[in-house]
């Protein structure tokens, strides 16, 4: 069964290639001439799944490779010994980022006089403040005062704790108003491309520090996922109004399981570190 997997999802990389490529040509001609809701498109759409899996299998062992080879490098010699300086300067460089990325979102609503948009917007603007305060209160004796940091987790737990009623709140009110957003021009494929790197690189963090020894290093790389995963509610809303042929039930449907899943993810991540921050102070 392994080698069975082992080839279907790591093929031969010409037989990857020409599927990739296949599967991507084969999106621009569904696209193209708008066959949407035909079964080529299905195929398309199956075929394209397949080749993601592959993109991504192959991306993750070039990854590893890359991280190999980097770890020899006297660049990341010097990352190593100012790894606490350079993690406080990248999470501002990031928040400040996030926060132009929320202005953005907010200009939308405002245009398209979308009251969800506006609200998802501040929502947003809201983690990016909390991901600021956190990196002010990143100091060189970080992971020492624990006491100091596991109460800083506890209020950032109870905060996306509430905030998490809000959101769902929202989520009902887009599918209730059947609301949508639709980009004009390419900026859809720009706010999926920052989107996906957003909800990547923010799952890769999460596993990378949720053993690190300070709480408050860790709560930031949560906040990143949960930032992520808000774009990733709005993209989906506009990627359905953009492609879904308007389809309400569809709409509905995506949006509904969407919601849910970032929902259940923010209040038991929120739960976990109420109670992790409780158990350790």
């Amino acid at each position: 069964m392994k080698k069975i997997l082992s080839k279907l999802f790591i093929p031969n990389k010409i037989i990857g290639f020409i599927i990739f490529n296949i599967a991507f040509l084969l999106l621009i001609y569904v696209f193209t001439f708008h066959l949407e809701n035909t079964p080529i498109a299905y195929i398309s759409y199956l075929l394209s799944t397949y080749a993601l899996i592959i993109f991504i299998i192959w991306f993750y062992k070039i990854c590893v490779f890359s991280n190999n080879t980097i770890k020899k490098t006297k660049t990341y010699s010097y990352y190593k010994n100012n790894e606490l300086l350079l993690t406080k300067y990248s999470l501002f460089i990031a928040t400040i980022f996030n926060f132009i990325y929320g202005i953005f979102k907010l200009s939308m609503g405002i245009y398209y006089r979308s009251w969800w948009f506006i609200t998802l917007a501040i929502y947003y603007l809201i983690l990016c403040l909390i991901k600021l305060s956190i990196g002010k209160n990143i100091k060189k004796e970080v992971g020492i005062n624990l006491k100091e940091e596991y109460k800083k987790l506890r209020q950032i737990g109870i905060i996306l704790l509430f905030l998490n009623l809000v959101l769902t709140g929202m989520i009902i009110l887009i599918i209730k108003q059947n609301q949508e957003i639709t980009y004009a021009g390419f900026i859809i494929y720009i706010v999926a491309l920052y989107d996906f790197y957003l909800i990547i690189s923010a799952v890769i963090n999460v596993s990378k520090y949720r053993k690190n020894h300070s709480p408050l290093l860790a709560s930031s790389k949560c906040l990143n996922l949960t930032v992520a995963m808000i774009s990733m509610i709005s993209l989906e809303v506009a990627m359905v109004s953009e492609f879904g042929a308007n389809d309400s039930e569809f709409k509905m449907i995506m949006t509904s399981i969407m919601g849910f899943v970032v929902c259940f993810i923010n209040t038991t991540m929120s739960i976990y570190m109420i109670i992790n921050a409780n158990k350790n102070r």
